[in-house]
């Protein structure tokens, strides 16, 4: 394998985002309209004993947003997160048809948050949302297929599950697509099918296609190398606080790849990857710091101050 692939495949297989579900609750009808609003002004409480009167009527849409409250807590609301009465909330909402209840429910199975481990359930549930087009569960179940828990590794079937649920705009999915593309799993490897997933994926905002997307530049791997392009969307994965972009961002800095020579800058990145566990930024900074006198030791640790405050989400 020649240097530049491998570089491109272990840097990037860590990149690959496994699984989405919904963050947000989703309806049309005038009681959840009146639950956005209260949400809205600042009524919370109001909201749940709403959403608890309506599921109790049998609404599956009260009940998947009750799932979704008690699975992450609401303090607003004096809800503690509750993963098990999550479980029961969804539950009651996949087994009246609801595909985002469905997806979030095989979710709780897959990792035995709220109940036990199960597999073959959340391969279940998946399914069940995904033939409805649930575009999270189609990404989910694709990863089923892909890492092969719970049946047969199937990287094809991964491939068209994350097709399908890509062109539905599943940022996760185009990622992984992406991924896919870039080494040859499941179909031929396609620099250029990659970079276009990743693309798509990176301009919503997905950090580790943001990377993914970089590091195609920083190669010259399905586009014409550019530095410059590789420089501005490692910065974008970085403001969002990835060490590997860090890290790759001080390199740029440190040999003037994109941008001018700046030691300095560079200092500063590789302390916040370092700060975030890149040990290859750790090495960097060793190698960096008898380079730069106290004043620009200093500066850089301002700048990382200044990041690490305005920017890091």
């Amino acid at each position: 394998m020649k240097p530049f692939f491998k570089t491109l495949f272990w840097t990037s297989f860590v990149a690959m985002t496994i699984f989405a579900k919904p963050l947000r609750l989703i309806a049309a009808d005038t009681f959840m309209d009146q639950v956005r609003n209260d949400f809205k002004v600042g009524r919370a409480s109001e909201a749940v004993v709403l959403l608890q009167q309506e599921a109790a009527r049998g609404n599956p849409e009260a009940q998947y947003g009750l799932g979704v409250i008690y699975e992450g807590g609401l303090p607003s609301a004096g809800i503690t997160q509750n993963e098990t009465k999550a479980f029961q909330f969804y539950s009651s909402a996949a087994q009246n048809g609801h595909a985002p209840s469905q997806n979030n429910l095989g979710l709780l199975y897959y990792t035995g948050r709220g109940t036990s481990k199960d597999f073959a359930e959340a391969i279940r549930w998946y399914e069940k949302a995904a033939a409805q087009g649930d575009a999270m569960a189609q990404c989910n179940l694709g990863t089923m297929y892909y890492r092969g828990d719970g049946v047969a590794k199937d990287l094809k079937k991964a491939l068209a599950l994350y097709l399908q649920s890509a062109e539905k705009g599943n940022v996760t999915a185009e990622n992984n697509l992406g991924f896919m593309y870039e080494h040859g799993l499941g179909t031929a490897r396609d620099f250029h099918e990659a970079l276009h997933w990743y693309e798509r994926a990176a301009r919503s905002g997905h950090r580790y296609a943001e990377r993914n997307l970089a590091e195609m530049y920083e190669y010259g791997a399905g586009a014409k190398r550019s530095y410059s392009e590789a420089l501005t969307w490692y910065k974008k994965a970085a403001a969002k606080g990835y060490p590997h972009a860090q890290m790759k961002l001080g390199r740029l800095y440190e040999h003037g790849w994109g941008t001018p020579k700046d030691l300095v800058e560079a200092y500063a990145w590789y302390w916040l990857a370092a700060q975030g566990g890149n040990t290859k930024a750790k090495e960097a900074l060793s190698r960096l710091e008898p380079h730069l006198n106290a004043a620009q030791l200093s500066d850089a640790h301002g700048r990382v101050q200044k990041w690490s405050i305005e920017e890091k989400p």
